[in-house]
């Protein structure tokens, strides 16, 4: 287990080394990450095609159940007394047209929860969850190859620094060998543009490689106020011989701008921070909090002028197995602050000035005060075919420290164990259950408080 001190050396040298990842003319908000990961396992429900190919429609589905409990001292002590229960029924519709042989376009229509569950958990309206336009750079300037593309996508962007594996998002959960995403996953979808290059290599230990990078505004909607800023990554992933695969990313925002200082306390009120600082919400849900919540994450970054490194290295020998590794750093200029302006771990803290108290309250700070805020981090996960194309088993080890330079360095980690079991009832049906154990510490930066353990479900359906 690396501590913070063995982390920061290797995280600066591949500072020096950056390159990027294509990701592929996909659907869903992350499908180009889900496509990758998928396509090293067998493969289940493919897209519908209509009017000779040109258009592509898949309908998702999911129900889950869960059996979940916060630990003893959460923050929101309703939480340590939850009734195991249904979740709201999640649903995906989507779609890609292809309008010429080198232009497509996709759009993915969710009645999600998981993001647009506010306003009191009663709006159940179905929202556009991802789309965009893409252009195959290569065939429109007629020099199309067949063992390589450089493509530009305008619209949503999904963006994350993890690569290789499966990630849910609403129903679309059959690329993710567990239930849950990861405590330090900081994956979103943005509007902006993204150009990537992927090719492939008839012969030699390499056999393949992708680039790509991508500036968006930090909004799924439209912001234009002042000093808003960008968010910018840059990626690269190689594929070898044998089932080995790296990846680099480096992400970098610059919302600070935005904030105006007063007694050397900023107020986060009305301002736009990187989506991507708690990652996209997960199918673990409390009773204290509202389905869009991000509260299982890591809330240590405030998200404005926020930067993530990670490397992840696979190796996959065979469409039954695979290993994952990956390992990062996110900081950024700012720290969240009680309204008094004292540095607390994370936006969600317990007490006043950041001290416990007697009376449980917990609050979400809208303050930040100069100084770094960090996390290192670095996940394991596994994944076994016991039966091929039938049925699997999967885990998966996740540490995070919150190195941050204001918060006491004791008592600030992180952990969450899942282990899971995957059962195909046929190749559209996927069943999975999943055991989860997170540990949060007082300075961690964990938005439960102790953390929450328990057992959850899903039965998902793609056609």
């Amino acid at each position: 287990m690396l501590n913070n001190t063995q982390q920061k050396p290797l995280l600066s040298s591949i500072k020096q080394a950056i390159s990027s990842s294509k990701s592929n003319a996909t659907i869903g908000t992350l499908g180009a990450i889900a496509t990758i990961a998928a396509a090293s396992f067998p493969l289940h429900a493919n897209a519908n095609e209509f009017l000779d190919g040109r258009a592509q429609v898949n309908f998702l589905a999911l129900q889950n159940y869960q059996s979940i409990q916060a630990k003893d001292g959460a923050f929101r002590p309703e939480d340590e007394e939850q009734s195991s229960g249904f979740g709201r029924l999640r649903v995906n519709l989507q779609l890609k047209f292809k309008i010429t042989d080198y232009i497509t376009a996709d759009v993915d229509i969710a009645e999600e929860p998981n993001d647009f569950g506010n306003n009191g958990d009663r709006d159940f309206s179905f929202h556009q969850d991802f789309a965009g336009i893409e252009f195959e750079l290569l065939g429109l300037s007629g020099a199309p190859r067949e063992n390589a593309d450089l493509t530009l996508r305008l619209g949503n962007i999904g963006a994350s620094p993890f690569q290789f594996k499966g990630f849910q998002d609403g129903a679309d959960n059959q690329a993710n060998a567990l239930i849950g995403n990861g405590i330090t996953d900081y994956a979103t979808a943005e509007n902006g543009i993204q150009l990537s290059y992927t090719e492939s290599l008839d012969s030699g230990i390499l056999k393949k490689y992708n680039v790509a990078g991508h500036m968006t505004t930090s909004s799924f909607g439209e912001a234009f106020q002042e000093d808003r800023g960008f968010n910018f990554r840059i990626q690269g992933t190689l594929e070898f011989e044998g089932g080995f695969k790296a990846g680099l990313n480096f992400f970098q925002a610059n919302q600070g701008d935005q904030l105006i200082f007063e007694d050397g306390v900023a107020s986060l009120a009305g301002l736009t921070t990187t989506n991507y600082r708690f990652g996209d919400g997960e199918n673990y849900n409390f009773s204290a909090s509202a389905s869009s919540e991000r509260d299982t994450h890591v809330g240590a970054l405030p998200g404005l002028d926020q930067s993530i490194i990670q490397l992840n290295l696979a190796y996959q020998p065979s469409p039954e197995t695979s290993v994952i590794f990956m390992i990062g750093e996110t900081s950024d200029d700012y720290t969240f602050a009680d309204a008094d302006g004292n540095a607390v771990a994370g936006i969600t803290y317990f007490g006043t000035n950041g001290v416990a108290d007697a009376s449980g309250t917990t609050f979400d700070s809208v303050s930040v005060i100069e100084g770094e805020s960090s996390v290192a981090y670095y996940t394991l996960e596994a994944q076994q075919y016991i039966i091929p194309n039938k049925f699997f088993v999967a885990a998966r080890y996740s540490h995070a420290e919150n190195t941050s330079d204001l918060i006491e360095q004791t008592d600030n980690e992180v952990e969450r164990i899942q282990v899971s079991a995957g059962y195909w009832i046929n190749e559209k049906t996927l069943w999975k259950f999943e055991y989860v154990d997170q540990d949060e510490g007082l300075n961690s930066g964990g938005q439960i408080g102790r953390g929450f353990d328990g057992f959850t479900s899903e039965i998902s359906v793609k056609f």
